[in-house]
């Protein structure tokens, strides 16, 4: 489905591992800060967008304009979105055992209320160990009603961003970079570009992690929790986060929101720092979905200060028998009707990605559905970050045959795979969650391959990178394995509520 696609992700590995052995990176500083972790996973995701093309519809605003109308509508925006869903009633001087920090993007609606599929079910769990929580939300999208009372941040993120970059331009920048120049022709040499590692670059993005890092501690001090848990560390904002509880010593366990392992810049293969402050803008803990996951991360971790947590995936938990969450049980309902319209067509489940141009995956699926539509029922589930192109994404599918993107999109994902045969998909992490549900996967690029190997060794997925005739073959070859297999790669959520309660314990013993 994708053949100008190619192993990138290896290559940027390799090239991490060639610097980070030969040159003096973990010494990198600035304004004090051992600024390395973020220039490393910065680099490889700047790396990664800059060889596969931008998303469809990205260019339709003007960045100027774009950055203008977030600065002065969003916090028009978000003080809209409070008055009509007037949940959070705390005062300033309310204390909290625990704080999260949403990733803005990981919501779902059951029932009549916004969940959050990380935080909440964590939340929940928190509150039967007598804990209490509050929740930051970042993001534009606002959504209400939330099922637990939040904060939305974006506006001051975003104020604290433009501050930063402000600043960066007039005011000098006390920066020890040993041999930067060189690091940069290393990579150079390897055809791998060096814009996001750039001097200026680098003085603007400490300057906008401090900036950020002030507004993090204001909520740090007002709340005042013995541990702090957040969904994707690795972003400027995540980091941020990280360092603002690290300077009040509260301890940072990130959560799996995705795919990880050997492939992604952010969880494998990190250098053992001489200085325990090398790794400052790293998590204490990471809290993983299985032995896989922590494996990668302890090769690394082992001797330092970090350390795995096999906790499982908090979201599949709600999805269990005798759930006590409300509006489970019409989402799963909502399913069964979908598979009904289906008339007993195999089911194919197509979660797209989100960072890739039309002829990179859009184009590939629409010609695979006018091909197998009148064998197969397509349900098209959109990525969170592409459900402002709904319309754009419907329309460029329209004459594809019948499909279904509505419900699918709208429907929970737990909910859907109990009735969806095979899942298809370029590289989205829902490769997982469907091993996790019996439900067999085709890859169709060698990047997903890459990131998703264990499951393709295990037989759970199949990669198919060629026409739409060989992918429909594949389908109909791994929808016949529905539930024959399931993966033992992921395991269950036994152990969440044990594994929160010794993060809280090991805490409490530390103060």
């Amino acid at each position: 489905m994708n053949a100008s696609d190619r192993p990138l992700s290896s290559d940027l590995m390799s090239a991490l591992a060639a610097i980070e052995s030969e040159f003096p990176v973990l010494e990198w500083s600035c304004e004090g800060i051992a600024i390395w972790p973020l220039l490393r996973v910065r680099w490889a995701f700047s790396e990664w967008a800059r060889h596969y093309t931008a998303p469809l519809g990205a260019t339709n605003m003007n960045p100027a304009l774009k950055l203008l109308r977030t600065v002065v509508l969003g916090p028009i925006e978000a003080a809209r979105a409070n008055s009509k869903d007037l949940k959070w009633t705390g005062s300033a001087s309310d204390r909290r055992d625990i704080l999260f920090l949403s990733s803005g993007v990981s919501f779902t609606k059951i029932d009549t209320s916004w969940v959050e599929r990380f935080c909440d079910p964590m939340i929940s769990n928190a509150r039967d160990l007598g804990l209490t929580s509050a929740m930051l939300t970042p993001g534009n999208l606002y959504h209400r009603p939330r099922y637990s009372p939040s904060y939305f941040i974006q506006p001051a993120l975003d104020r604290a961003n433009l501050f930063g970059g402000v600043r960066s331009i007039f005011r000098s920048v006390r920066a020890h970079l040993p041999q930067h120049s060189e690091v940069l022709r290393c990579l150079e040499e390897r055809g791998l570009g060096t814009a996001s590692m750039s001097i200026r670059k680098i003085h603007s993005d400490t300057q906008r992690l401090k900036s950020l890092c002030v507004y993090y501690e204001r909520h740090v001090h007002r709340i005042r929790p013995r541990i702090a848990v957040m969904v994707s560390y690795y972003g400027l904002e995540g980091m941020a986060f990280v360092l603002a509880c690290r300077k009040n010593a509260v301890p940072v366990i990130e959560v799996q929101h995705g795919v990880q392992g050997e492939m992604h810049p952010a969880y494998a293969a990190w250098p053992s720092p001489q200085d325990g402050n090398a790794h400052m803008l790293l998590p204490d803990f990471f809290w993983v979905w299985s032995e896989w996951e922590a494996s990668v991360i302890g090769r690394w971790a082992s001797g330092t200060s970090h350390h795995t947590i096999i906790g499982g995936n908090p979201w599949n938990e709600i999805w269990s028998d005798g759930s006590r969450w409300g509006g489970v049980g019409e989402a799963l309902l909502s399913a069964r009707t979908l598979k009904d319209r289906s008339k007993g067509k195999p089911i194919v489940l197509v979660t797209l990605q989100y960072g890739f141009a039309p002829e990179q995956q859009l184009l590939p699926l629409a010609q695979l559905m006018r091909l197998a539509s009148s064998e197969m029922a397509f349900w098209v589930r959109l990525h969170p970050s592409m459900h402002m192109r709904r319309a754009e994404i419907r329309e460029l599918l329209a004459s594809s045959g019948e499909f279904e993107l509505d419900y699918a999109t709208d429907i929970p994902l737990p909910a859907l795979l109990q009735y969806a045969d095979v899942h298809l998909t370029h590289s989205s992490s829902s490769v997982i969650e469907a091993a996790q549900a019996g439900v067999p996967s085709v890859l169709t690029a060698t990047y997903g391959a890459e990131i998703f190997y264990p499951l393709l060794e295990s037989g759970v997925a199949r990669l198919e990178t060629g026409n739409a005739q060989a992918v429909a073959s594949a389908l109909i070859n791994m929808a016949a394995q529905r539930h024959s297999r399931r993966s033992n790669v992921y395991g269950s959520n036994e152990q969440l509520k044990k594994c929160f309660q010794f993060i809280y314990s090991t805490n409490q013993s530390n103060n």
